[in-house]
């Protein structure tokens, strides 16, 4: 657990909930510095909690969780039984928006319906983006949601190329992917040619698997979702060179 100070006065501070590979992924790169995010996020807890009571779930709830004042609370990776305490949470720190993306079909949270139900009636307003670099400001309508989705969810780069050599020269990230796996790649693909834009997108399909932590099988292939979504932004940003 690590607690950070209630003292923020940006817009939409963000309370992230995690657990897990994806939930510690997420959670280191939205707190770095460089993120843009880290000044708004004023808490963050591992909850390892596995399981809660149907009828009395507060009885759950750790002693030890900080319950600071937040907008948006995210949820990452946490346990399928232990969904009950999120609306509890919400409400005790005066949550107006709950994202919980669903990275791994094994982590839907149990009773999602009731849930999300729970919420509306406190008047929450909750989303569940399959996955999470899916999100893009325009699909949601719900305000605290877009400005996160501003800076992280669906990828958006800029590129720089030398139209002679037909070489990528740089690539700016416009929109980060919330693990950072397009800053990631980003950073290798100076250098390389757009010549061959099917190459190339094998190329960062290959890198971005090396990256993500999100689920893949062949009944819901989510990693393979998510790198098709890199690779389409760097042809989208390709696309006045081709």
């Amino acid at each position: 657990m690590l607690a950070v100070s209630e003292e923020n006065e940006m817009n939409n501070q963000i309370y992230i909930l995690y657990h897990g590979s994806f939930g510690e992924l997420v959670t280191e790169h939205l707190t770095a510095s460089e993120s843009g995010l880290a000044d708004r996020i004023v808490g963050l807890y591992d909850l390892k909690v596995a399981s809660v009571s149907l009828d009395e779930p507060e009885k759950d709830m750790p002693l030890d969780i900080p319950l600071p004042r937040c907008e948006l609370l995210l949820v990452l990776g946490v346990l399928p039984k232990a969904g009950d305490l999120v609306p509890i949470i919400a409400e005790r720190t005066g949550a107006k928006a709950v994202l919980w993306p669903i990275e791994d079909p094994n982590l839907i949270p149990e009773g999602r319906y009731s849930i999300e139900g729970e919420l509306k009636k406190r008047g929450v307003h909750i989303e569940f983006p399959e996955p999470l670099c899916l999100l893009e400001p325009g699909e949601s309508e719900n305000e605290i949601v877009k400005s996160f989705a501003e800076l992280f969810g669906k990828p958006k780069f800029e590129v720089r190329v030398n139209a002679e050599s037909k070489l990528i020269e740089g690539v700016k990230v416009v929109r980060d992917t919330p693990c950072g796996s397009a800053s990631k790649i980003a950073q290798r693909l100076a250098g390389k040619s757009y010549e061959d834009l099917k190459s190339l997108e094998e190329a960062v399909g290959q890198m971005h698997d090396n990256e993500c932590v999100a689920y893949m099988g062949p009944d819901r292939p989510i990693m393979q979702q998510a790198g098709r979504l890199l690779a389409e932004a760097l042809k989208e940003a390709l696309e006045e060179y081709l």
